[in-house]
C-alpha cells in the first residue's frame, strides 16, 4: 500500500472515501467532534421544534393542540436517548449516525401527527419540512446516504398526505411539492460538497503528518518520529499488557563502496529496494520499520519473542542476499547484518528505549565485527546467551 494519503479517492456521490480502512480511520479520527456536533445539532433542532408548539396551540387551541405537542416533545426525548446511545458506543462515529438517523427518522415520523391535526395549513407544513430536510442533510452530522434516505423519504410521505387531503388548491400544491423536492436536491448537493471538503482537509493533514513522520526516500518512520513517540507508545503497551518486545537493527554491509562505485543514486535504489523487503517481510500494521540513519533501519516488533525476532531477521537476510537491483546497467547486490534484541516484561519493566536501542545497536555492530551477513541476538536482562547466526 502506497505510504502517500494524497491519493486516497472520493466517492463522487456518497462523498466518503471510496477505500473503507480509509473512512474507518477517518471517522475514529473525528468520533469527538462528530458527537460535539451532533449533541449541538439536537440540542437546538429540538429547542426549535418544541418551541413551534405555539403555533399548534394558536391554530388549534391548548385541548386540540396536546396530541401535536406531545408528538413535538418525542423529539428531545429521542436526542437524549440517542446521545446516551452514542457516547457509550464502541465506535464514536458510528454511534452518532446511529442516532441521528434514529432520532431525524422518528423525529419526521411525529411530524405527520401535526400535519394531521393541522390539515389546512398544508402550505406552512411545505416550508417546513423544506427547512427540516435542509437541517437533516447539512445540520445534524450524519451519513450522507442516510440523510438523504431520511429527508427524501419523509418529503414524499408528506407530499403524498397533502395530495391526498387536498385542502388547497391543485396550483399551490405543485409549487409546494417542486419547494420539497428542490430544497432536498439543494440540501443533497450542499452535504454532499460538505463531505467532500471535510475529507479532503483530512487528507491534507495526512499528507503534511506523513512529511513529518516519513522517510522521503524510503517510505519508512523517520527517526524523529521513533524518539517523540513510536518506542514509547509501544513500551507502555507491552508494560500494561505484560508483554513480549522484540527490535531488530540492519545495516547494509559494504553500502560507501557501492556509493563510491556506481554513485549515489545506485545507493538510493539499493536502501528502496531493502525497505520495500522490509515491509513485505513484516505485519503491516502491527510491525514498524523505521529508517534509523543512513543506510541503518530499525524494525520494531510489538508481541514477539526473541526467537521469532531472529527467525525474521535471518529470513530477511537470506532474502537481502539473494536480491539484485538493476541502476543505469549495473546489477546491485550486497548483504546486511543484523542485531537482535528481545524483552520479556512479565519479567522485567524498567526496560527504556536507551537500553533496547543501544543493545541492538551494538549487537548489530558484532555482527559487523564478527564477519558480516549475520544475525545476532540476545535477551535483554541476562548476561549471557548470546547466539550468532550467519550464511555458510
Amino acid at each position: 500500500m502506497s505510504n502517500d494519503p494524497s491519493i486516497v479517492p472520493i466517492a463522487r456521490l456518497r462523498g466518503e472515501f471510496a477505500c473503507a480502512s480509509t473512512e474507518l480511520r477517518f471517522l475514529n479520527q473525528q468520533g469527538d467532534a462528530i458527537l460535539r456536533d451532533l449533541r449541538r445539532a439536537l440540542a437546538l433542532c429540538s429547542l426549535f421544534y418544541v418551541g413551534f408548539g405555539v403555533a399548534d396551540i394558536l391554530a388549534l387551541g391548548w385541548r386540540g393542540a396536546i396530541p401535536s405537542i406531545l408528538a413535538r416533545l418525542t423529539w428531545p426525548l429521542l436526542a437524549f436517548l440517542g446521545l446516551r446511545h452514542a457516547q457509550r458506543a464502541p465506535m464514536l462515529a458510528k454511534g452518532a449516525f446511529q442516532a441521528a438517523s434514529v432520532c431525524t427518522a422518528l423525529g419526521m415520523c411525529s411530524y405527520a401527527v401535526v400535519v394531521v391535526n393541522r390539515p389546512g395549513d398544508i402550505l406552512l407544513h411545505g416550508m417546513s419540512i423544506s427547512l427540516m430536510s435542509v437541517v437533516t442533510l447539512i445540520f445534524i452530522p450524519n451519513r450522507l446516504v442516510n440523510a438523504l434516505a431520511i429527508a427524501l423519504g419523509s418529503s414524499v410521505g408528506i407530499l403524498l398526505l397533502g395530495w391526498y387531503q387536498h385542502m388547497v388548491s391543485t396550483r399551490h400544491l405543485i409549487s409546494m411539492s417542486l419547494l420539497i423536492l428542490f430544497a432536498n436536491l439543494f440540501g443533497a448537493i450542499a452535504a454532499n460538497r460538505h463531505a467532500r471538503l471535510w475529507r479532503e482537509q483530512y487528507l491534507t493533514q495526512q499528507v503534511l503528518t506523513n512529511l513529518s513522520i516519513r522517510d522521503p526516500l524510503t517510505g519508512c518512520f523517520n527517526r524523529r518520529h521513533l524518539n517523540a513517540a513510536l518506542l514509547d507508545g509501544e513500551l507502555a503497551r507491552a508494560r500494561r499488557y505484560r508483554l513480549h518486545l522484540s527490535l531488530i537493527m540492519c545495516d547494509l554491509d559494504g553500502f560507501k563502496k557501492i556509493n563510491d562505485t556506481h554513485g549515489h543514486h545506485a545507493g538510493d535504489e539499493l536502501l528502496r529496494a531493502f525497505a520495500e523487503l522490509l515491509r513485505s517481510m513484516t505485519r503491516e500494521p502491527v510491525d514498524t520499520v523505521v529508517r534509523y540513519g543512513g543506510e541503518e533501519f530499525l524494525i520494531i516488533l510489538p508481541e514477539t519473542t526473541l526467537d521469532g525476532a531472529v527467525e525474521l531477521a535471518e529470513r530477511v537476510r537470506v532474502a537481502f542476499a539473494q536480491l539484485a537491483v538493476e541502476c543505469g546497467g549495473a546489477t546491485l547486490s550486497t548483504t546486511a547484518s543484523f542485531g537482535v534484541v528481545g524483552a520479556d516484561f512479565a519479567r522485567h519493566q524498567a526496560v527504556t528505549p536507551h537500553a533496547l536501542i543501544a543493545e541492538a545497536d551494538q549487537l548489530m555492530y558484532d555482527a559487523k565485527h564478527g564477519g558480516r551477513n549475520q544475525v545476532r541476538g540476545r535477551q535483554l536482562g541476562q548476561n549471557g546467551g548470546e547466539f550468532a547466526q550467519r550464511a555458510a
